[in-house]
């Protein structure tokens, strides 16, 4: 066994390392908003539509909530000659590329059901483990610049996303038979989901060390305990014992997080009637909203970048307070900016603050999270990130603003 930790230290390996996420977000940032909804107005009757939406979409996050936690438990609980994190991430892409390719296709709506199912196993059986390779591998001195590098490939995953939205799917939400006349822009989507899932998938599987490295378990095993052979009750004892207690930070930073995302996510999907209402944006010119977004987001990379080396050298704690100060400050002249240039411009600084923000957080958790549990502990972490984006859709007054934000500014 080769117990000797693989550090990571350099800007280039934590880039290569961090790559894979782009893929991740660029898929789901066009898979949620755009691809499922549009989907399923293809497939049911127009009557049946919110319904049949709150199906797909319900499962789906039940599925994910459940699969983070599962997925990060085994995998910490695998040995294998390339480490406990790569096969699954081999795996999760591979049957990735079958699931979304189906999803893309799908002839009737209990396929799409289906594909989708199987696009939440596979995605989170990649993810969740690729996640846990960063604070695996990298020490904490270098967290912060490692964690901007998943905050910069996390963000312009996103923006790629919705460009590529508005570039192969024009006239989304304005009928099935707009729709229909746009399905060859969904199989151009699936193919750019495979090949950015196996070629950065690829990319990361041979760029990055493997740890702990076990040539005598093959591809791969299960341990779920150190010595004796399990028994069930043994493993659902493993399954259940976070012990929170002894890491009170990572508790009250994960519940920090669900806080400010529920803020975040909530505000999204009303940027669209917040132009035509506040920025008297006219309707005809619904792409104004995602133009504020990507100023936004753009102002979050710059401030990403930022944040993370801040966060190495002064402080994650201190850079985690800047940011929120940062956006909180120029949120207020967004809100009440008198024309769409000013609401552009304060957009961009309050989304430095984001970026910073964004960067420090990952950052903070990366150092908080137990070595051994690392898995466990990123699933927790992500659902932080789900649990408020399920509380925000849940509001009745979002789904039209959804649609007009995300499918008619294309």
């Amino acid at each position: 066994m080769n117990s000797r930790r693989p550090y990571l230290t350099k800007l280039s390996q934590f880039a290569w390392l961090a790559s894979f996420w782009f893929a991740v977000h660029f898929i789901w940032a066009t898979l949620l908003p755009v691809v499922i909804p549009a989907r399923v107005e293809r497939l049911v009757a127009l009557e049946v539509y919110g319904s049949r939406l709150g199906i797909v979409l319900g499962l789906g996050a039940l599925v994910s909530a459940v699969l983070q936690l599962t997925i990060g438990f085994i995998s910490d609980s695998s040995e294998s000659r390339l480490g406990r994190r790569k096969p699954y991430i081999i795996i999760g892409v591979l049957a990735s590329t079958a699931a979304l390719l189906y999803l893309v296709e799908a002839p009737f709506y209990w396929h799409l059901v289906v594909a989708y199912f199987l696009v939440q196993i596979f995605l989170n059986l990649a993810s969740v483990p690729y996640q846990s390779m960063m604070p695996d591998l990298v020490p904490e001195r270098y967290h912060g610049r490692a964690a901007a590098m998943m905050g910069l490939f996390d963000l312009t995953g996103k923006l790629s996303g919705l460009l590529a939205v508005g570039a192969v799917i024009s006239g989304v939400g304005a009928g099935a038979a707009s729709v229909a006349a746009t399905i060859p822009g969904y199989t151009l989507l699936g193919v750019a989901y495979c090949m950015l899932l196996l070629g950065l998938g690829i990319a990361v599987v041979l760029k990055t060390p493997s740890y702990p490295q076990i040539p005598q378990a093959g591809f791969l095993r299960f341990r779920f305990v150190q010595e004796g052979r399990p028994a069930p009750l043994e493993i659902l004892r493993q399954y259940v014992k976070f012990e929170f207690a002894r890491n009170p930070n990572f508790v009250k930073l994960a519940c920090s997080r669900a806080a400010i995302l529920l803020g975040y996510y909530t505000f999204v999907p009303l940027v669209y009637r917040f132009c035509v209402t506040n920025l008297n944006v006219s309707e005809s010119e619904r792409g104004m909203a995602a133009v504020l977004l990507a100023a936004i987001i753009l102002g979050a990379v710059a401030g990403n970048l930022a944040g993370g080396y801040l966060s190495d050298r002064i402080g994650k704690r201190r850079v985690i307070f800047l940011g929120m100060s940062v956006s909180i400050v120029f949120m207020i002249p967004v809100i009440f900016a008198h024309s769409f240039a000013q609401a552009a411009y304060f957009g961009a600084a309050l989304g430095v603050g984001w970026g910073a923000f964004i960067a420090a957080d990952w950052a903070f958790a990366f150092t908080l999270i137990p070595k051994e549990r690392t898995a466990r502990y990123m699933g927790v972490w992500d659902l932080t990130a789900l649990a408020p984006q399920m509380v925000a859709r849940s509001n009745p007054t979002l789904p039209y603003s959804v649609r007009c934000v995300l499918w008619e500014s294309g």
